[in-house]
C-alpha cells in the first residue's frame, strides 16, 4: 500500500508530509536543505503550530515546489496582494475605514495597515472578513 495515498494533504501539515515523502526526503533532509530544525519540521507536518508564511516558504523552496502547493487558505490571502483586495472590496461596497473596522471588531488605524500591507491580518481576523464578504454578496 502507498503510504502517500494514506496521507490527508487538506491541512498545511499533511501537504508538506506529503510533498516531502514525494521527493523521497527524511524529516533530517529536508532539516537541512530548509535550515529548520526537525522540531520545527515535526510540529509543522502535524499541525502542532499556526503555520507561518516564511517557514512554509522555506520548506517549499527546500522541497523546490511553488509554495501555493502548501498554503491553506489563509495563507494563500496573505501571500497574495491581500491590502488591495481589502481595499477593493472597501470602496466597491463605500465603507471607509472606520465602517470596515467597526464590522470586523478592529480599528480603523488596523485596516489602514492591513491596506498597505505593514501587518497581516490574523487568521481570525481573515475569517471574520471572509463572512463579512459573504454576507454582503447576499
Amino acid at each position: 500500500m502507498n503510504l502517500l495515498n494514506n496521507l490527508d494533504s487538506s491541512t498545511v501539515g499533511g501537504k508538506i508530509k506529503y510533498y516531502r515523502l514525494l521527493n523521497g526526503l527524511l524529516q533530517e533532509d529536508l532539516c537541512f536543505k530548509s535550515g529548520l530544525n526537525r522540531t520545527t519540521i515535526i510540529r509543522y507536518e502535524n499541525d502542532q503550530v499556526i503555520h507561518s508564511l516564511e517557514i512554509c516558504n522555506k520548506i517549499a523552496e527546500a522541497l523546490e515546489i511553488d509554495p501555493f502547493l502548501l498554503y491553506d487558505e489563509y495563507l494563500a490571502f496573505i501571500a497574495s496582494d491581500y491590502g488591495l483586495k481589502i481595499r477593493r472590496f472597501r470602496n466597491k461596497n463605500n465603507l471607509t475605514q472606520i465602517d470596515l473596522g467597526q464590522a470586523l471588531g478592529v480599528h480603523k488605524k488596523t485596516i489602514s495597515r492591513w491596506e498597505k500591507e505593514k501587518i497581516y491580518p490574523t487568521r481570525e481576523n481573515y475569517l471574520i472578513f471572509k463572512e463579512y464578504i459573504k454576507g454582503s454578496n447576499k
